[in-house]
């Protein structure tokens, strides 16, 4: 519904410098691998699981919704599922808050993101292992979902930080 498109506490332009280019370009390639990025009317801000639009950004939606044959309380650009947004402990669910959630996830995995330039392939690679815990849809993710290439997830990676 249109409504449900503008849903102004989810305007990715609420997003903008949350985080450095680097982590950004990162971000940018989960929300893409998630299958969110430019969803919604919002870059993904405002969708739920199985491409579930929703209204606002206030907090997360604490709302499951199936699709596909599934269940999930996934939500956001980086599809955090309630529990997971819980523990972060983070204030409302807007497009800064969720980059950051996003990135204390990276972080919680013992990712660390070079600031001053993009990833080597190797770094790549070891990040996405360690990553594809938290987010199904990346290369070498246990869970069995569908899941992007890593020919795929490096290219659109190296597009947006600049390899």
């Amino acid at each position: 519904a249109t409504q449900d498109l503008s849903a102004p506490s989810c305007a990715p332009g609420l997003a903008r410098d949350a985080v450095p280019r680097m982590h950004r370009a990162v971000l940018d390639t989960i929300a893409y691998t998630e299958g969110t990025a430019g969803t919604c009317g919002q870059d993904g801000y405002n969708t739920g699981y199985a491409y579930h639009c929703f209204r606002t950004c206030s907090s997360h939606p604490d709302h499951v919704w199936s699709g596909g044959g599934y269940s999930s309380s996934a939500a956001g650009r980086y599809q955090f599922l309630t529990k997971t947004w819980r523990s972060l402990d983070r204030d409302g669910f807007g497009p800064a808050e969720q980059d950051r959630g996003a990135m204390d996830l990276v972080e919680r995995r013992g990712v660390k993101i070079p600031e001053g330039r993009p990833m080597t392939s190797t770094e790549f690679v070891n990040a996405l292992k360690k990553m594809s815990y938290e987010w199904a849809s990346l290369p070498y993710s246990p869970y069995g979902q569908p899941r992007r290439s890593l020919a795929q997830t490096r290219g659109r990676y190296c597009d947006l930080a600049g390899c």
